[in-house]
């Protein structure tokens, strides 16, 4: 594990021409500490086969949030600084053409059902997997409910100037991986609740942001993650607005936006 846009918790000072609905992704507050202890490669996955990743609930149509006045934004508050522990990484064969330059997991830890907010605290596993040295890593949290116009927002996230980094910058070599423990909140009056069954849910949403300098040039990626209760074959459960927050098993599937422009 936090723009113009409804920027989720951790995006930089948003501009005035921004449509006022993005303000319903509901990003306000979110705290990471750096844990780069255990160092890893984490096992490449097919874009192709995250693709195919689902949410465990039967069809539904998620109305667009209402337009609401924007919240306060919260922003990452910095752990201590602290340099992380280099290794010597095992050698790794050079990328496909194509593949992703870091290899993520989220490990999704807890959900917290505040009053004001609903806390979701995860890890984050990632990877060197380019094939080069990659410094000054900068990583950038947000969350949000997941609404019908979700996919523009993530355009205008992923698109937009970096947002506070949820920790201090650090490197990774090739074949270098590390753990990040991370916690981003949805204010209450974000949440995007549908009714399922005549039941209330809601689908949190986690958003990345990764920036570091490669060679003489910046670079950035960004991935997106769904959050819910262990499901069967890899797919989600819903998480219930009726009853306590889950108390069970938690999982996250990668979620890729259809291509949109940014709001």
């Amino acid at each position: 594990m936090a723009s113009p846009t409804p920027q989720p918790v951790v995006i930089a000072a948003p501009a005035p021409d921004v449509p006022p609905w993005i303000w319903a992704l509901a990003g306000a507050g979110g705290t990471a500490l750096l844990g780069l202890g255990g160092w890893l490669l984490l096992r490449r996955r097919r874009r192709d086969a995250a693709r195919e990743d689902g949410f465990e609930v039967e069809p539904v149509s998620i109305p667009a949030p209402p337009v609401q006045a924007p919240p306060g934004l919260g922003r990452a508050t910095r752990p201590a600084e602290r340099a992380p522990v280099p290794v010597q990484p095992a050698p790794v064969p050079s990328p496909a053409l194509g593949a992703d330059p870091f290899e993520l997991g989220l490990n999704p830890l807890r959900i917290v059902f505040a009053e004001n907010e609903v806390l979701l605290e995860f890890e984050l596993l990632i990877g060197n997997g380019s094939g080069a040295s990659a410094e000054n890593i900068r990583i950038a949290f947000a969350a949000m409910s997941a609404h019908a116009r979700q996919d523009e927002v993530i355009a205008g996230f992923h698109a937009g100037p970096p947002g506070e980094p949820g920790g201090p910058p650090f490197d990774l070599p090739p074949g270098g991986g590390g753990r990040m423990p991370a916690r981003v909140a949805i204010a209450r009056t974000g949440v995007n609740v549908v009714q399922l069954g005549g039941r209330p849910m809601f689908v949190p949403m986690v958003l990345i942001d990764i920036r570091w300098r490669g060679g003489l040039s910046i670079r950035r990626f960004g991935a997106d993650f769904i959050l819910g209760t262990t499901g069967q074959g890899g797919k989600l459960g819903p998480i219930w607005l009726d009853r306590p927050a889950p108390a069970g098993p938690l999982a996250a599937n990668r979620y890729f936006a259809k291509q949109v422009a940014a709001a």
